[in-house]
């Protein structure tokens, strides 16, 4: 049955979210479906729009409140499908597909169960998940959600990656690429950094975020927002030391990439990190079991690092390159249009 996808979004950074839109977009036009980026209201979030604009992704803008949502959607045919990402679009979204009668789909990214007013949001999301069909990028998330199932995060898998072919002496280039928030361990990172007093370790951050004035910024190169194939040239591992995840996209670029990833076992990750046969794991998010990790990272040979960034190479050009999402996807944007048009 034929549809388009209308991606529906309230962005003002660039993190997960919004680089999973972008994936979601190039698959749907693989597959010859048309999609749309909307977002809720304009952030003048300008990295984010010069994206989309280079990717030839359509975006546009509601009014930043329910009536103009309403009036957007009036403009589009039955056939075309609201999927709604983040807690915020994710609520709008369900309450004006309900009064147009109109079927709503939802991805749950979140793995945080945050505070105030967020805490307050992501909980009212979760129940209005009763009223829509849904994704979650997590197992832990499809159990607390209704109507919902595991849809694993997925990336452009390009054939060109760089093998990690260095010395035990040479100098490893480690980064932290992410949101700069209490849940992404930021502050793990930097910790960590401090305590490394070698040539052998160097560090670097990208990303920005609400706690970019509390770090301590001087213990990394920080780089704020990049270009994703820019960060990708430059490390040789990628730390994601999170308190909460679902499943980082971030983990899948870096991998395909190249990149070796040391991760904490919160979220998807332990899932798809083998310890030492794709990455490393470590035991907890705290700065010692990622001390631990990165000693190990620099006692591995040449020939045990090349191995394990092959594994991880092959094993997101065989589960995360789309192929699996796109049938999920199709499946659930078909029978939402069919349960939803009259019957006579």
């Amino acid at each position: 049955m034929k549809y388009s996808v209308i991606l529906f979004v309230d962005s003002s950074l660039i993190g997960g979210i919004e680089s999973h839109l972008i994936a979601m977009s190039k698959l749907l036009e693989r597959y010859n479906i048309m999609s749309s980026v909307l977002f809720y209201q304009d952030h003048n979030n300008r990295e984010l729009y010069k994206r989309l604009e280079n990717a030839n992704i359509t975006f546009g803008f509601a009014g930043g409140n329910l009536k103009s949502l309403n009036e957007i959607l009036k403009m589009f045919p039955r056939s075309a499908l609201l999927h709604t990402h983040g807690y915020k679009a994710s609520i709008m979204g369900k309450l004006v597909c309900r009064w147009q009668n109109r079927p709503c789909i939802s991805t749950y990214h979140a793995g945080e169960a945050g505070t105030g007013k967020v805490y307050f949001y992501n909980k009212l999301d979760k129940l209005l998940s009763y009223f829509s069909l849904n994704f979650a990028v997590s197992s832990k998330l499809t159990e607390e959600l209704y109507n919902a199932e595991l849809l694993e995060n997925f990336i452009p898998v390009n054939e060109s990656t760089k093998v990690l072919g260095l010395k035990n002496n040479d100098q490893l280039n480690v980064g932290f690429v992410g949101r700069l928030s209490h849940e992404k361990g930021p502050d793990i990172f930097i910790e960590t950094a401090k305590r490394f007093n070698t040539p052998n370790l160097k560090f670097h951050m990208f990303g920005d975020g609400p706690m970019v004035n509390e770090l301590d910024l001087s213990a990394v190169n920080y780089h704020g927002q990049c270009e994703q194939q820019q960060i990708w040239q430059q490390l040789d591992v990628l730390v994601i030391c999170s308190r909460a995840e679902g499943l980082p996209m971030v983990a899948l670029e870096a991998m395909a990439h190249g990149v070796l990833v040391i991760a904490s076992p919160v979220g998807q990750l332990p899932q798809i990190i083998k310890h030492l046969s794709n990455g490393l794991m470590m035991t907890e998010s705290t700065s010692d079991a990622l001390h631990k990790q990165l000693n190990n990272v620099l006692m591995l040979s040449a020939d045990q690092r090349s191995y394990m960034l092959g594994n991880a190479q092959i094993l997101v050009q065989q589960r995360f390159s789309g192929e699996q999402q796109f049938k999920q996807l199709d499946r659930v944007y078909s029978s939402s249009l069919l349960a939803s048009l009259p019957s006579f």
